[in-house]
């Protein structure tokens, strides 16, 4: 029915309306789907979410494997270099508990 990624079967871009989450759809979605578009769009929003959540974890987990491996060698430089890793999934997900879109 649709897709978080843009492939061949699934094209055509579109937003979920409260979280503005995109999802790809075929060419015939708005004559072949009737269901509840509300519906979708919270299992589009769901799904993006667990992903967030699953992304996050490991993000948090490879930091701190790295941070740990550069205590084990006592080297400093390595341990800065290894706190300082991004977590781009924990923002995006910060960022959408944060918002005032609510949920």
């Amino acid at each position: 029915m649709y897709s978080l990624s843009k492939s061949m079967k699934y094209p055509y871009e579109r937003r979920t309306s409260n979280l503005r989450v995109p999802y790809f759809v075929k060419e015939s979605f708005t004559q072949d789907f009737q269901g509840s578009i509300q519906r979708l769009e919270g299992q589009v929003e769901e799904e993006y979410i667990a992903n967030l959540r699953g992304s996050c974890f490991k993000e948090k987990n490879y930091r701190e494997s790295m941070i740990w491996r550069a205590r084990n060698f006592r080297d400093r430089s390595l341990e800065e270099k290894a706190r300082q890793l991004k977590t781009p999934s924990c923002d995006t997900l910060g960022e959408l508990y944060n918002s005032e879109k609510g949920w």
